[in-house]
């Protein structure tokens, strides 16, 4: 990979992206750039959100959990759409550059776990009016702007994979917001959560919700039962202004390793060239202050 450093910052990090879709996973030098852009990334995440304020200041941030009603209406224009969608499988190069994306291994196991949808014309067009409505409102909830990070569609297939308690382990000012359509209890599969404040929560609702909750704050699991539970995922980022665009990275894609497009060049060339040391010492202390500074 060392000779990828002599391209541009922009070919640099188009080829890095076709090597992690296609390339061998198990590759020694991508193990050790992955390990490298990590660590970056979070520096970058932490350095950006500092400069936006206290992200951490929102109603959210008393639990780490908070349900909406969903007008009914809606929700069943919703259920027909996504059921209307063709069914769909998580493919290891499905997502957009510079996106953290989702092993070949883990793509299998999260097939197994949900039934996946395509977002059509359609219902993209429902999402687009679903974001309208509760933009000011999520906006109000997390206390500081946001954009859509990624999106999917899909049903919670019954009798699954137990995942397991867990945190998500993403930068912490990203959450996720559930459209839950048909509701969720234990007839439809529902979530388990331990709340920021230690009081545990199962979501019990016949009636349709939706739910922001901060995925790698607050320890969750899905709780699986017979039945398929229509749900719609949002990964929503910490933002200077707030966009409403459902944005979609790719079915595997979840969130940008970078916060911005120029951090994101900036992080992707500084991880590749220290793997190589007498190409790190090159420029590294500059490049790495413009990094935490975009």
């Amino acid at each position: 990979m060392r000779e990828l450093l002599k391209f541009g910052d922009l070919q640099l990090a188009q080829k890095v992206h076709e090597l992690e879709k296609y390339g061998p996973e198990d590759a020694p030098v991508l193990g050790r750039f992955r390990s490298v852009r990590t660590d970056l990334s979070r520096m970058s995440w932490n350095s950006f959100v500092a400069a936006l304020g206290d992200c951490d200041a929102g109603p959210l941030a008393r639990t780490g959990v908070m349900t909406f009603p969903l007008d009914e209406g809606f929700a069943d224009r919703l259920t027909t759409a996504l059921l209307e969608s063709p069914k769909t499988q998580m493919r290891r190069e499905d997502f957009a550059m510079g996106y953290v994306g989702t092993a070949a291994a883990q793509c299998e196991y999260l097939n197994a776990c949900n039934e996946y949808r395509e977002l059509s014309p359609q219902c993209l067009a429902l999402l687009t009016e679903f974001l309208s409505t509760v933009g000011p409102q999520v906006e109000q909830s997390i206390g500081h702007p946001f954009r859509v990070g990624s999106t999917r569609q899909f049903q919670l297939v019954p009798e699954r994979i137990a995942s397991g308690r867990h945190l998500d382990g993403w930068p912490v000012a990203i959450r996720k917001v559930f459209i839950l359509p048909q509701g969720c209890g234990r007839r439809t599969s529902t979530t388990w959560f331990r709340q920021r404040d230690g009081k545990q929560l199962e979501l019990e609702s016949e009636k349709p919700i939706w739910l922001i909750f901060e995925n790698s704050v607050v320890w969750h699991a899905a709780v699986s039962a017979k039945a398929l539970r229509p749900t719609v995922e949002f990964d929503i980022l910490p933002a200077r202004e707030t966009s409403l665009d459902p944005f979609f990275a790719g079915l595997a894609g979840w969130y940008p390793w970078f916060p911005t497009d120029a951090s994101l060049l900036e992080g992707t060339r500084l991880a590749l060239a220290r793997c190589f040391p007498e190409e790190s010492a090159k420029g590294w202390k500059s490049r790495l202050r413009r990094l935490v500074r975009r």
